[in-house]
């Protein structure tokens, strides 16, 4: 099974990376959750713990993981320690700003996936 445990559902991701997920078995949406900005590290630990269990009594083969960032370090450390295989998607991002008539600027971002690599602990 491949778990995407982020704020990205896999029913609006490409055929690209469906299929590069598909790889590793049947792919199952974990929604990342919402992290209270006011926490602070020691605070989070909590849901993180929760997280990690819920992860790893799935048993899935690899975990995409991506999210609010002190977070995601703290599991994706944890899931890794605990011997998880945890991908990140890589993508190519085309962006177009353009100046307003107001005088504010709009961006518009587009994200093409090219592959999924692994977390690893540094040596």
């Amino acid at each position: 099974m491949f778990l995407n445990c982020s704020n990205h559902p896999s029913a609006f991701w490409g055929a690209a990376q469906l299929e590069a997920a598909s790889a590793y078995g049947e792919v199952v949406d974990l929604p990342f959750p919402q992290v209270d900005p006011l926490l602070d590290s020691d605070q989070l630990q909590p849901l993180v713990r929760e997280y990690a269990c819920r992860i790893e009594e799935m048993k899935p083969d690899a975990v995409m993981a991506a999210g609010e960032f002190t977070f995601l370090f703290m599991l994706v450390n944890r899931l890794l320690r605990d011997g998880i295989k945890v991908v990140c998607a890589c993508t190519k991002r085309d962006t177009v700003e353009k100046l307003l008539p107001d005088g504010s600027s709009e961006k518009k971002s587009i994200f093409v996936f090219e592959r999924f690599r692994d977390y690893q602990l540094p040596d």
